[in-house]
């Protein structure tokens, strides 16, 4: 029940319940008692109001108190309560919700992704699930109901132009997801009303943009799993022109500004995709996607018996490797490997004299960990390749402006002032922004390909697993090791990689004798990847494979508990819980010290 007024309100409302007495707030929590036992507790701050009575008389009261009567269950709820306090504490919640947001660019094929999560979640799993589209159930309600558009790239432009005016007319990225969040919420109250199960999946399809992923994780926690799909842009254009009836220019055009568009308040799928937990990809194979839906649910609903692929064991050791990465613009992680074997890792960092690249060092007498003086860029307070474009930049306007000055009539003072505004315009935001030439840092593919030369380590015919796609530098020195595959996870737009090398390396899933392969990474992302994997060491609950007698134990989905849990409490609540199940321990104990004397 909730109760929404203040304490003076409520203490009316309970005016014929004798002897009840309310104690001082507790983290804005109130207890009510009769005779020392409790049977209410408050909420203030969310409104929410728990009976703990076991009393009939008393239950009958508070509920009459509201204009309710109280439940036949009464008794096995409370004792269902008194459960749950102690499985909240020690993070099970067996019907636990589950959110699953979906991210694909235009053209993915994300309607068989949501239907094969959904068919898995009901028939093996047991979870009632809700789909929110968030075209028909969020963005359509901020357009024109009378718009009728002529073709579907008039539709999805318009879907496209009113995403980005929400987020513009909110000021908020995030706006969407908390739209999301309110349209599950309003579900909930509606299953709750209608007396339907707690275990239910809401799926969202589909999310556009980093911050809305960044906001539903904040609001759900470890109860929010990503799934990015990955389709070969390729595939998606011919999927909108002959599946959609658009020209290959409209194609096109949805597909670039789909990715990532300049606007603050766009599209913004390519820093979205990503942040996943898991990478699918569909190439044409409906049973690889089924089967990918399978593992995902699998894992996270605790199957004891998946252990990482190798590509997945190694993706998560590039991005281990990146976090030793102290560049002031991003962490980027590599790692050779061939025969499963990792032969070298490497992250985006200064070299240092004698090979290799920095690592803060560990004063043997005071025990201070720090770097050396002038060694990484943060030590000396900038970025050096920033700085040099910088200087080009303000160089080439200086000259342009100049030759404005010395050969056009000073006549038209306004016309010269917008011309030089333009030129400034135009060449703060050319290519030259792009440059990464005149950077410190040695990058992680180079890095990890001059560790195998330093060791004397053949990389012919390995493969590189890195966390974004090889910029153009990296590419042709990836080319003339003799590297044979790629596997990346996040894109790099600035990339010249397949422009300047197409005769040399490919994108795609099969193998090509003739080109490298540069590959999407499919599987477990590194977010989640300790939470999924690991038996002990997550934030989930343990797993166990055996029984005391060794025998393997059998995980039966339809049993089976999301790893890690959606509480409904916060941790100011489960903080008194914690407390409350002290108090209940040092009474048990007490007892039991009486009763042996």
């Amino acid at each position: 029940m909730k109760f929404l007024g203040d304490i003076s309100d409520l203490r009316k409302k309970f005016d014929d319940i004798d002897g009840l007495e309310f104690c001082d707030p507790d983290n804005n929590l109130y207890t009510a008692s009769v005779d020392g036992v409790d049977c209410i507790r408050w909420n203030a701050t969310t409104g929410t109001i728990d009976i703990m009575s076991r009393i009939e008389e008393i239950n009958t009261k508070i509920y009459a108190a509201f204009g309710k009567q109280p439940p036949a269950f009464i008794q096995n709820d409370l004792e269902n309560e008194a459960n749950h306090q102690e499985n909240f504490l020690g993070e099970i919640f067996k019907d636990s919700e589950l959110i699953i947001g979906l991210v694909g660019t235009v053209g993915s094929r994300l309607g068989p992704l949501s239907d094969n999560l959904k068919e898995y979640l009901t028939s093996r799993f047991g979870y009632e699930v809700e789909v929110i589209s968030v075209s028909s159930k969020i963005i359509k309600t901020h357009m024109d109901p009378n718009s009728e558009p002529k073709s579907e790239f008039d539709r999805i432009k318009e879907f496209m132009d009113a995403g980005n005016n929400i987020r513009n007319k909110f000021n908020d990225n995030s706006y969407i997801a908390l739209d999301v969040a309110r349209e599950i919420s309003d579900i909930r109250a509606a299953r709750k009303a209608a007396s339907k199960s707690n275990r239910v999946a809401y799926i969202i399809n589909s999310l556009k943009h980093d911050e809305e992923i960044k906001r539903l994780r904040q609001i759900y926690s470890e109860g929010f799993f990503q799934i990015s799909l990955y389709e070969s842009p390729t595939r998606r254009s011919e999927y909108l022109i002959k599946d959609k009836g658009m020209t290959s220019e409209q194609a096109n055009e949805l597909l670039l500004r789909d990715e990532a568009e300049e606007k603050g308040h766009g599209q913004h799928t390519r820093d979205a995709f990503h942040l996943a937990d898991y990478f699918v990809k569909f190439d044409g194979s409906y049973d690889s996607l089924r089967n990918s839906c399978f593992r995902f649910l699998s894992l996270i609903f605790g199957d004891p018996f998946i252990t990482p692929t190798f590509d997945e064991f190694a993706t998560f050791m590039a991005f281990s490797a990146s976090l030793r990465s102290a560049d002031l613009s991003r962490q980027v992680g590599a790692v050779i490997a061939r025969d499963e074997t990792i032969l070298s890792t490497g992250a985006n960092d200064i070299p240092k004299f004698g090979g290799g690249l920095y690592w803060p060092k560990i004063d043997k007498v005071t025990g201070e960990v720090s770097d050396i003086k002038d060694g990484r860029d943060y030590k000396r307070n900038e970025d050096s390749n920033v700085k040099e474009k910088q200087k080009i930049t303000e160089e080439l306007t200086k000259s342009l402006l100049n030759l404005v000055d010395n050969h056009m009539s000073s006549d038209d003072q306004n016309a010269i002032l917008k011309l030089k505004e333009a030129i400034g315009l135009t060449v703060k935001n050319s290519k030259i922004k792009d440059i990464t030439e005149y950077g410190r840092v040695v990058h992680a593919e180079m890095e990890t390909l001059l560790a195998c030369g330093r060791e004397r380590i053949s990389t012919k015919d390995a493969t590189l697993y890195a966390t974004t796609f090889p910029c153009h530098n990296c590419a042709k020195h990836i080319i003339a090791s003799g590297i044979k595959r790629v596997v990346f996870v996040e894109p790099y737009p600035k990339s010249k990689a397949l422009d300047f090398h197409r005769e040399s390396v490919t994108m795609g899933f099969q193998s090509d004798d003739s080109k490298v392969i540069l590959e999407p990474f499919v599987g477990v992302g590194a977010r989640n990847f300790l939470n999924l994997f690991s038996m002990s060491l997550g934030s989930g609950h343990e797993l166990k494979r055996k029984n005391n007698l060794g025998n393997t134990i059998e995980w039966k989905p339809r049993e089976a508990q999301l790893r890690t849990a959606l509480l409904p409490y916060s941790y100011i609540e489960r903080e008194n819980m914690a407390k409350e199940r002290i108090g209940k321990l040092g009474t048990a104990q007490a007892l039991k010290g009486a009763a042996s004397l």
